[in-house]
């Protein structure tokens, strides 16, 4: 068949329509918020050379740099001549794929006319994988879980029973991850399907040509517009939130080379791997590295091998970026979601109008709750809420969306049917949003309660709340972009008293959990922002009058909703004749 530019652009579409599909039938036959509300998972389809060819556009974007890498693991133990059609490959090693236990992989050889002519690969945030329960606490590995080494769940359809076995034993609620890890061979079987449907209807004997086009294009497209930057080495040190129980100080180093057409981002000099759960994998840092770098250049054109292909990262083994086993990495996010941020910092003098201020939610908040109902069934329930997204060159940030992470919000009365308590309230926070011409996005503040016993006896239930760890006065706080100031607000309250994210505790029924996510951070000199703009601001509860005045010098009549325009000219003025201190404009401590 003749591959003509239409063609090749129908089949395309019709390659991201495949996963797609399949990640729709993963959160339909999911059992738990985790996949069906959350939908922290990715489902992908590869040629029969390992080339990822299509990524589901539902998912989270921190797995875009990770599958391709999973999959070229297992060919390495399982070659292609070894395996049979029913066969699916299973791990959860988090140096071997997605970074830490809690994420299982599973892929599928694809058949076609008696030979393998792709591969489909799904991964899922499983709520449980036994051993401490989420925590940042962890010092190694195998405190973390039960980890699954490659090998096959299914061997020519015939299900081995010893690896549900296994994690059956282990894990809290076995029906609920197993019933995910279910879900998962669905959405194999949906993207295997519709790839032998593609092939049947358009007679292609593969994806071989269709595949080598679709790389290309992509990596040409992303090639051209980093040849577009100037070449340079742009270098950064950003000193990361303490964690806490971890006493090392975490610093990243970071030096991104622009030469012609390619990236190449060097994290050498970063610090060591700590005895915390925050250590990250090669493949976790590759992917969060990466992925940035596509999205400020060549957001548009559909994710593949080739978004990949230009940017190359090293990353030293045995540092916090590239930890080795049995390095304790649960809370790997702590420091991933971070990336993005530290590569647009870096990056800011050259690429200002493609790159987005800090996001009051990163690295993302988490909440986790471990109990029984009244009749004794053990509940694991997980419930996530974001921060305010950064302000860019051309609007203001959203108010409470996620980024670098692409998740969903997990609507509370899920979270209230999964575990046993109950929202308090859940509200924007006026005056969160950095201050700028563009404002950052607003932060929230949320409170949850424990419920009570009722007519039985009550029950304790396991809780932990991982935030951020960033705060105004800290190391690292929302930084804004371009003259725009920090987004604010943040911390964690029990029963009134302040504490330490990212640590499990016991909450007795009726105590209560408050915290509060930062604004995002603002973009451009405050000042040069409409006072419509503001004024409206004030209408909508989002900026107080105090903070108008102080923020963006627009006086406001609080009684007439009105702007005085005389009032905010002098203000102003006088603002902009007085010295003003440094901005403190991105995380960097020294060059």
């Amino acid at each position: 068949m003749q591959l003509d530019p239409v063609t090749i652009q129908i089949l395309w579409n019709r390659l991201i329509t495949i996963v797609d599909e399949a990640a729709t039938g993963l959160m339909r036959t999911a059992y738990t918020p985790s996949v069906k509300e959350y939908h922290d998972f990715c489902c992908a389809l590869f040629d029969a050379d390992a080339r990822m060819l299509s990524h589901s556009t539902v998912t989270t974007a921190g797995f875009l740099g990770i599958v391709p890498e999973v999959l070229r693991n297992f060919i390495a133990k399982y070659p292609p001549e070894t395996l049979r059609p029913g066969d699916a490959i299973i791990t959860n090693d988090p140096w071997i794929a997605s970074g830490h236990l809690i994420d299982i992989s599973i892929a599928a050889p694809i058949f076609h006319g008696g030979r393998i002519v792709g591969y489909t690969l799904c991964i899922v945030h499983h709520l449980d994988m036994g051993g401490r329960m989420s925590t940042l606490e962890s010092k190694d590995m195998y405190e973390e879980g039960l980890k699954i080494p490659i090998l096959k769940l299914f061997d020519e359809g015939r299900l081995n029973e010893t690896v549900f076995d296994f994690m059956r034993a282990n894990i809290r609620v076995p029906d609920k991850v197993l019933g995910d890890v279910r879900a998962q061979l669905v959405a194999n079987n949906v993207c295997s399907r519709g790839l032998k449907g593609l092939l049947e209807e358009y007679r292609l004997d593969g994806l071989e040509a269709l595949g080598a086009e679709v790389i290309h294009r992509t990596e040409s497209s992303l090639r051209r517009r980093i040849a577009a930057l100037p070449d340079g080495s742009y270098r950064n040190v950003a000193v990361l939130p303490k964690v806490p129980g971890c006493e090392d100080e975490v610093v990243v180093r970071i030096q991104v080379t622009v030469e012609g057409d390619g990236v190449a981002v060097d994290y050498s000099g970063s610090s060591g791997e700590v005895g915390a759960a925050i250590n990250c994998s090669y493949n976790m840092t590759r992917s969060y590295t990466a992925y940035p770098i596509k999205l400020a250049l060549d957001p548009h054109v559909p994710n593949n091998d080739g978004g990949l292909r230009p940017i190359r990262v090293i990353a030293p083994e045995g540092t916090i970026v590239n930890s080795r086993p049995p390095a304790a990495t649960w809370g790997r996010t702590m420091i991933s979601h971070l990336f993005p941020e530290i590569v647009f910092a870096t990056m800011e003098a050259v690429m200002p109008e493609s790159i987005l201020a800090s996001n009051g939610g990163s690295p993302a908040n988490e909440v986790y709750l471990h109990g029984r109902h009244r009749d004794g069934r053990s509940f694991l329930a997980i419930a996530q809420h974001s921060g305010g997204f950064g302000a860019s060159a051309r609007h203001d940030g959203y108010p409470c969306l996620c980024f670098p992470n692409n998740t969903r919000n997990i609507p509370v009365e899920v979270t209230e049917n999964e575990a046993r308590m109950y929202y308090v309230r859940k509200e924007l926070l006026a005056d969160s949003g950095g201050p700028g011409r563009n404002r950052g996005g607003l932060g929230q503040e949320i409170e949850f309660a424990i419920l009570d016993g009722g007519a039985e006896p009550a029950r304790d239930v396991e809780s932990s709340v991982r935030l951020s760890g960033r705060t105004e006065d800290g190391p690292f706080p929302v930084f804004g972009r371009l003259g725009g100031r920090n987004g604010r607000g943040s911390g964690l309250w029990h029963n009134g008293e302040p504490v330490d994210h990212g640590v499990y505790r016991r909450l007795a029924p009726g105590d209560r959990m408050r915290f509060v996510l930062s604004g995002g951070g603002g973009y451009g000199d405050p000042f040069e922002r409409e006072p419509e703009r503001v004024l409206a601001d004030v209408e909508q509860g989002y900026v107080s009058v105090e903070r108008a005045g102080e923020d963006y010098g627009v006086v406001v009549d609080e009684a007439a909703m009105t702007v005085d325009a005389g009032a905010t000219r002098r203000r102003r003025d006088r603002r902009r004749q007085q010295p003003e201190a440094p901005a403190h404009r991105s995380p960097i401590r020294s060059g």
